[in-house]
């Protein structure tokens, strides 16, 4: 059985406002409906971020196409993800498809409430490395062009660290522009933050482990400063709401210890335009004078790769550049080098990149093949009769070609059928787990990250830097 949500009290009419105080092309907002904020809800954290991206995701194209899809590289991108534990995905999206919401609108024309419900999404594939996703009817119309709703900011909603920080801040941007939100009902409030029936009913427990945290997470993480507000009955608090004030723009998000340095328009600039984070922009300016790391950046925005959109990791580039003192020419500071001295840099260069691919190549075999080996006996046996059926023509072809060194009982064992054997896996199987190559660099030694971003500062387009069987 699925869980249930129930929507709450919706007022028929209130006005929305927007504010915009970082750049657009900073911000990923999503429109989402009052209803699907001010119901119950038993989510957790990384359900919640999910149910959000996916809708960010399809908004668009929510009523023009029946089905969605999206990489599960991309969705872990859209949440903040970065662990390699997919199945924690997986089981997030088979518990929205078992989520039931239920909501009450009031037809605007007979003034009756209409009631309906349904799941989050409909329907979940996972097909390789692609997510496919539909909503039902009913939820689609529900969800595009709202007139009430509450705008969340994906970038924002990635630093959460609990479900009740999410919540919270969720059911109080809609009310943003205004000075406090409605008065809540306690029960009502906690039934919004999905704190489950019977648990901190004492008053004093809810508020300091979920209240209190929650209002500390909205302060720290989000672009709005709230407060909350008890009305009491005799001692026992019955009805709370929240003031809400907009973060001044050049408050930093995220560490309030770190607000002096990070107001200047330097810190801005490493957060925003380079990509690094709260902590990276602290270290940085910590160890390294503001001119010189000011200086890099210029380089770096002055450079053709970067003008031409071309350096996929602006962070990393930026702080190889500060760590190495690159210059504007791509070499180390002193007399230009000479031809010869060119030659041997690029061909150093060049030979810690192929070292690097082997290394990928051989982790990426390795980890297909176990794949392969994990299935059970029937399963496996399965899979195989399948490949060799899939790759019938290119054995056929192997067997013809080279007939003086394969035959039908070792042509599994020829190179183009075993790359064909892991492509044929790497579609079938859910191999969520393997890392990109670039996702494999930054996993290795410094060495070899900053080899590897040397190269891309020199030519993104080499041949090197990407992968294909």
């Amino acid at each position: 059985m699925g869980q249930h949500v129930t929507l709450v009290g919706q007022e028929k009419k209130e006005p929305c406002f927007e504010q915009i105080e970082t750049p657009i092309s900073a911000r990923k907002e999503l429109k989402k409906h009052a209803a699907t904020i001010h119901c119950s809800n038993s989510l957790s954290l990384l359900q919640r971020k999910i149910s959000n991206a996916l809708l960010y995701h399809a908004y668009s194209e929510l009523m023009l196409k029946s089905e969605h899809e999206i990489t599960v590289k991309q969705l872990c991108r859209l949440i903040g993800y970065q662990g390699n534990n997919h199945a924690a995905i997986k089981e997030a999206l088979k518990e929205l498809i078992s989520t039931i919401i239920e909501w009450n609108v009031i037809n605007e024309e007979t003034g009756l409430e209409n009631w309906t419900a349904s799941s989050i999404i409909a329907s979940v594939s996972l097909e390789g490395p692609l997510c496919y996703y539909a909503y039902s009817p009913r939820m689609k119309q529900l969800l595009h062009s709202p007139s009430m709703f509450g705008k969340i900011d994906l970038v924002i909603q990635s630093r959460f660290r609990s479900s009740y920080g999410l919540a919270l801040y969720e059911n109080c941007t809609r009310y943003r522009g205004l000075p406090h939100t409605r008065w809540l009902e306690m029960a009502l409030f906690k039934k919004l933050m999905g704190v489950p029936e019977g648990k901190y009913d004492i008053f004093r427990d809810f508020k300091r482990r979920v209240l209190d945290k929650s209002v500390d997470e909205v302060n720290t993480y989000s672009d709005l400063i709230i407060t909350s507000e008890f009305i009491r009955e005799g001692r026992k608090v019955v009805r709370v709401r929240f003031k809400i004030k907009e973060r001044a723009k050049k408050e930093r998000l995220g560490n309030r210890k770190a607000v002096s340095i990070l107001v200047s328009p330097l810190a801005e600039k490493l957060q925003h335009t380079f990509q690094l984070s709260i902590d990276q922009v602290n270290q940085l300016l910590k160890e390294y004078d503001h001119h010189y790391v000011a200086k890099k950046m210029t380089m770096i925005e002055a450079s053709k790769p970067f003008k031409e959109g071309k350096i996929q990791s602006l962070a990393a580039y930026l702080l190889s550049a500060i760590k190495h003192n690159y210059q504007s020419s791509s070499h180390p500071q002193g007399s230009p080098p000479s031809d010869h001295q060119q030659e041997v840099d690029w061909a150093t260069l060049t030979r810690k990149i192929e070292h690097i691919r082997k290394q990928y190549q051989a982790y990426r075999e390795q980890t297909i093949y176990d794949a392969i080996e994990a299935l059970l006996p029937d399963s496996r046996d399965a899979f195989m009769e399948n490949f060799q059926r899939y790759a019938k023509p290119a054995i056929h072809t192997i067997l013809q070609l080279q007939r003086n060194k394969y035959t039908e009982e070792n042509v599994l064992e020829s190179p183009h059928i075993q790359a064909l054997l892991r492509q044929y896996a790497l579609r079938e199987l859910d191999l969520f787990s393997l890392l990109s190559l670039e996702e494999f660099v930054s996993q290795q030694n410094q060495e070899q990250t900053d080899a590897w971003q040397k190269l891309k500062s020199f030519d993104p387009d080499h041949s090197l830097l990407r992968f294909v069987e």
